[in-house]
């Protein structure tokens, strides 16, 4: 993805979700008149986001040295918990705080928006955060706004790279070998039905926005039919003045 097209991702998608689908069809025809052919099909394959996933790429706009800082206790979860439990413990409860402060901003956003907040909704723009901020590729477009979709549910143990079955020794230190030898097939397993279900995310996706290219598509085929249909009334309107006026002709001069 080039720089420009990053950049007009992320300009659609600070735009309220009922004035998208004009706004993202401005920007490909422009695109495409300038010459562009290639970004404007990036623009116009991206589909119209949900309440929870503009919410989502409104932080960057609104909060953003939150959702960096958000990022970051993410981050730091993952290095230190088998290191340091101790500070994994602390980074959790900053990312569980942060991750609440993210959320709430969101809820503001929605409401000033016109959209009713639920728990259900406000839940997604949680899963979508936490999930884009344990992803390093999505780390940045969470930081730039331009999330193209939501994402599933993480629990806290797993973007920490923890289990749940940790055991702690005495002196309240874990044992690194235990710790890894527990969490390494159940991570194994987790990772794996995240890719699943990431990969069912980007096909429902996937169909979402070739739905939305037919349909497009059939809407162009649509007003051609009907500007063909003009034109060839038109043309048999002409054909008919041109006889006439060829009659007159001849009556006039024999």
């Amino acid at each position: 993805m080039s720089s420009d097209t990053s950049r007009d991702i992320a300009e659609l998608y600070a735009v309220p979700p009922k004035e998208f689908t004009r706004a993202r069809n401005a920007k490909a025809a422009a695109l495409k008149a300038a010459g562009h052919a290639a970004e404007a099909r990036a623009v116009q394959r991206l589909g119209k986001p949900a309440a929870p996933l503009w919410a989502a790429n409104q932080l960057a706009r609104l909060a953003p040295k939150q959702v960096e800082q958000f990022i970051h206790a993410v981050q730091e979860v993952r290095r230190s918990q088998l290191r340091d439990p101790r500070a994994a413990a602390e980074a959790m409860q900053a990312q569980r705080a942060d991750l609440a402060a993210l959320t709430d901003r969101a809820a503001e956003a929605l409401t000033k928006a016109g959209y009713r907040v639920s728990s259900a909704t406000l839940e997604r723009v949680s899963n979508t955060l936490l999930g884009a901020a344990a992803d390093c590729r999505l780390a940045d477009d969470l930081r730039h706004g331009r999330l193209t979709a939501e994402l599933p549910a993480l629990g806290f143990e797993i973007l920490a790279g923890a289990t749940p079955g940790l055991r702690v020794v005495r002196g309240g230190r874990a044992s690194r070998r235990e710790s890894e030898d527990a969490a390494a097939p159940q991570a194994r397993e987790q990772a794996e039905r995240e890719r699943h279900a990431r990969e069912a995310e980007a096909e429902r996706r996937d169909a979402r926005q070739r739905a939305e290219v037919a349909e497009r598509a059939g809407h162009d085929v649509r007003e051609l039919e009907r500007q063909l249909a003009e034109a060839r009334e038109r043309h048999r309107t002409a054909q008919r003045e041109a006889s006439a006026a060829a009659a007159r002709v001849r009556r006039r001069d024999g």
